[in-house]
């Protein structure tokens, strides 16, 4: 059962499935055409009271679509599973789909925003995507689209996701992590701004059981499928500075229950709870101990400021039984809600991410994002879904003024 679970959630991270600080982009807009190309409006320009580091941007961020939700410093983009790429000012404003092109209808795979489900990643004032065995960049406007490094010869499948300048990638000729089929037990990276060559970072057959990995700083985690149902997945961590290797825990889960930093590791277990990993340690914890009444799954998410716990109960509409419950990092239960804007029981949908003051929700997951929670409704006794609602935009964003 436990392998199941495993292969189903590796579907959904799939399926689901991150120039210069003076430059001004390459393509200026008076005004941007509607979905429909009938309308136009205007993008709103960057809030510089509102920035983070830069690092919060181009990092790799634990969610359900690993590498389609992305926040910059100039709004909100996603890469959905329907092809296209949508932008949001803020987050919770209007998706619309990144084109630019006079009388494009924005219905074609020639329309700038198609971008056919590519992971994308954020860098240096430009977008970058991966599409095949090639890396692409293209102006934070959707325009200018070029490829800039070519993984491999080849049309075979990759997995990976974009952090801190880098694409992270495992060759999966099977066409999914853990698949029948994959024999490439590498871990590549490659640098997307400079001439520099794909390198290998790590060789194990590790990889060849993937369920996810993360980075934190020299550190890589890799959490592999156990093959043994009546056991967790399996964690591991390399040093890519020591090249040392080391099994921390047979008690670990997937990539949608569990988040790791440079000091501390967090998972779920299910119907045990919470437990946190000392990484300087190997000190495993049970925190918070949980277990539902009526059994079901859960997905958990850790940002800085909360916990977002998603429980799914057992039955075949799990995606329309669906309750987040919002915790504080002392594992605190602050507030819950339940999700019931999904109104057909093969529709999957959910949590998106969360940027800003605001917490991100899709009724499908094929479809953008049309639900948000604003965060100071939290513990307000007043918690709810707001729908986004179509919006005007002022102004193309200022991408010369993001760091000065």
């Amino acid at each position: 059962m436990l392998k199941k679970i495993c292969i189903f959630i590796i579907l959904v991270l799939i399926a689901g499935c991150l120039a210069s600080c003076n430059k001004s982009p390459s393509s200026s807009l008076e005004s941007y055409p509607s979905n429909n190309g009938t309308e136009s409006s205007s993008i709103g320009k960057l809030n510089t009271d509102s920035l983070k580091p830069e690092s919060y941007y181009t990092s790799y961020k634990q969610g359900v679509t690993t590498g389609k939700f992305l926040e910059t410093p100039y709004g909100t983009y996603f890469s959905s599973a329907d092809g296209y790429l949508y932008y949001s000012e803020k987050g919770n404003t209007k998706y619309i789909k990144l084109c630019n092109k006079p009388d494009c209808s924005h219905s074609s795979f020639d329309c700038n925003a198609y971008l056919n489900g590519s992971t994308i990643g954020y860098y240096d004032d430009n977008i970058y995507y991966e599409e095949s065995n090639n890396i692409n960049r293209m102006d934070m406007d959707g325009s200018n689209h070029r490829i800039v490094k070519t993984l491999y010869e080849g049309n075979i499948n990759n997995f990976g996701y974009f952090h801190n300048g880098y694409y992270y990638y495992i060759i999966t000729k099977g066409g999914t992590m853990g698949a029948l089929g994959n024999d490439d037990n590498n871990l590549y990276r490659v640098k997307v701004d400079d001439d520099s060559k794909p390198e290998i970072i790590l060789t194990n057959d590790a990889i060849l059981q993937l369920r996810m990995f993360t980075i934190a700083g020299d550190n890589i985690y890799v959490i592999e499928c156990n093959v043994d149902d009546t056991k967790f997945t399996s964690l591991y961590s390399y040093s890519i500075i020591s090249k040392k290797w080391l099994k921390l825990t047979d008690n670990w889960t997937g990539a949608g229950a569990s988040y790791i930093d440079e000091n501390m590791g967090y998972c779920y277990l299910k119907n045990i709870g919470l437990y946190e990993y000392v990484l300087s340690t190997n000190e495993m914890n049970l925190v918070k101990p949980l277990e539902f009444e009526n059994g079901g799954t859960c997905s958990v998410f850790y940002r800085p400021d909360y916990i977002y716990l998603i429980h799914y109960n057992n039955s075949s509409s799990r995606y329309m039984n669906q309750i987040l419950y919002i915790y504080d990092r002392d594992y605190n239960l602050i507030d819950s809600v339940k999700f019931d804007k999904i109104n057909n029981r093969t529709t999957a949908g959910g949590f998106m991410s969360d940027a800003g003051n605001y917490i991100i929700f899709a009724s499908n997951f094929k479809g953008k994002p049309d639900y948000y929670i604003d965060k100071s409704e939290i513990g307000s006794g007043n918690l709810m879904f707001h729908k986004i609602e179509d919006w005007q935009m002022q102004s193309w964003p200022d991408i010369g003024s993001a760091h000065n």
